[in-house]
């Protein structure tokens, strides 16, 4: 690309910054943080799943209760409340995301699939908000939202190098945890509103933790000493992760975030690039870019629909859906 080609491109993004609010500006920054935690979370799993036999769900336990600390410490200092009021929405919100981090987990604890490819399945989440919002919601999806969608799983498909019948049972599993933790990010809008983003953190946490517990009982083993540094920054990302990604919901609607949640996929494949000496080969990078641009597609028609709905309702019109597309 020429540098006046680039300075073309730069002319919008600049624009655009110089329209977003100082509320938008923080939630962004909130959001790429906790996408740079997330990032480092899932190589030091891997990490940790390379240093011997570690059961995955015996990974996934110990990332999910020690990341607990994380809110807890926050909620100490800043002296705020762990229990959530709104309960219902604090449980939808844990058991579709645990459902969500069961099978990511799982991928990143067994190696069945790259790091970055699991986290590119993992990130198909806007796409099957928009595949639920009519039976979910009610809502029509749009011509263009339904080949957008059918984009992005033809960049599934390109991904694994596969058909989509046959993409293997870690990629199936690792589709429909993006469709749990879809289920889920409807729900932290809510409780952003009114609950603390420690509250929120602390309730997912013992949830998913517990969970993983009861999953890697049968199976406990003792944790090697090579394992303790990458199961320690794990647990310490994920909980910083966890928590600051509801101040960044608690400032804007998840739908025009959503489309940034993206930077979560390139940190992830830069990471494993430095650690593991992995490049990605073309079929991957190109259906990683399919699926990246699908969802950023589907994630912007979802705020153009939010910003139409907030104008007509008021601010708080959009907020019952907030990936709706």
């Amino acid at each position: 690309m020429t540098a006046r080609g680039a300075d073309l491109l730069a002319i919008p993004v600049r624009a655009m910054v110089r329209t977003m609010s100082r509320s938008f500006r923080i939630a962004i920054a909130w959001l790429l943080a906790a996408e740079a935690c997330y990032a480092v979370m899932r190589v030091t799993t891997r990490l940790s799943a390379s240093t011997g036999t570690l059961p995955w769900a015996e990974i996934a336990a110990v990332r999910f209760l020690g990341g607990a600390l994380v809110p807890l410490a926050s909620a100490r200092v800043r002296g705020v409340t762990l229990r959530a009021s709104d309960q219902k929405n604090a449980w939808l919100r844990s058991l579709f995301g645990t459902g969500g981090a069961l099978s990511l987990f799982y991928a990143l604890g067994t190696h069945s699939l790259s790091v970055g490819d699991a986290t590119t399945l993992y990130s198909t989440a806007p796409l099957w908000v928009a595949v639920l919002s009519g039976p979910v919601l009610g809502e029509r999806v749009g011509v263009s939202v339904g080949l957008a969608v059918v984009a992005g799983f033809v960049g599934v498909a390109t991904l694994l190098r596969s058909g989509l019948t046959n993409v293997g049972p870690t990629g199936l599993i690792v589709l429909l945890g993006a469709c749990s933790y879809a289920l889920a990010i409807f729900r932290v809008r809510r409780l952003s509103v009114s609950e603390s983003s420690e509250a929120i953190g602390f309730h997912m946490s013992i949830t998913a933790g517990l969970a993983m517990l009861a999953i890697a009982l049968p199976h406990l083993q003792p944790i090697p000493r090579e394992a303790w540094l990458p199961l320690a920054l794990s647990a310490l990302s994920g909980g910083i992760g966890q928590t600051i990604v509801a101040k960044a919901y608690a400032h804007e609607s998840a739908s025009k975030l959503a489309a940034f949640t993206y930077a979560g996929v390139v940190f992830t494949y830069v990471l494993e690039v430095i650690l593991f000496r992995r490049v990605p080969e073309a079929h991957q990078v190109l259906g990683a870019l399919i699926v990246i641009a699908a969802g950023v597609f589907v994630s912007v028609a979802a705020a153009r629909r939010a910003g139409r709905v907030a104008a007509v309702q008021g601010p708080g019109g959009a907020l019952d859906s907030p990936l709706t597309p």
